[in-house]
């Protein structure tokens, strides 16, 4: 088990890579809101850990092993976003949220989530009503 920031940073990585199809040190910085030296030297850390491949002044390249941890956190990420929105909370507040919550929810607990989410999202498509019980709000598509 690998700690919140590597999690965070492999997280970074691999959504910045599936949306430019490359990954800078500038845009880790941007996407976490940390300083270019601060994300140099957790890229040494990643690459002492095999998580990353990365040169100086190059590109960074997760690793198969760092690619599935990034891509494990982001679908953490995304379940809970998808049931914090479905429970009514706001986008910007869910997505803060979910940041927290992806790093201690078991393995067993998202299956669970998942396949709520799922079923909830497939009966609003069928119906054309999501309901928002916390917030008395109902979206009607």
């Amino acid at each position: 088990m690998f700690s919140e920031r590597v999690e965070d940073y492999l997280e970074a990585i691999y959504n910045v890579y599936n949306k430019k199809g490359y990954v800078r040190v500038k845009d880790i910085a941007d996407n976490l809101s940390v300083s270019c030296p601060s994300v140099t030297e957790m890229l040494k850390k990643l690459a002492s850990l095999r998580l990353i491949s990365y040169e100086k002044y190059g590109g960074v390249l997760l690793t198969d092993k760092g690619a599935e941890i990034g891509r494990t956190v982001k679908d953490r990420h995304d379940t809970l976003v998808k049931l914090l929105r479905l429970a009514g909370v706001p986008d910007d507040i869910a997505n803060k949220d979910a940041c927290e919550m992806e790093h201690h929810i078991s393995p067993a607990s998202l299956e669970q989530l998942k396949k709520f989410v799922e079923s909830h999202e497939m009966n609003g498509k069928q119906t054309g009503h999501y309901e928002y019980s916390e917030l008395g709000k109902t979206l009607l598509s």
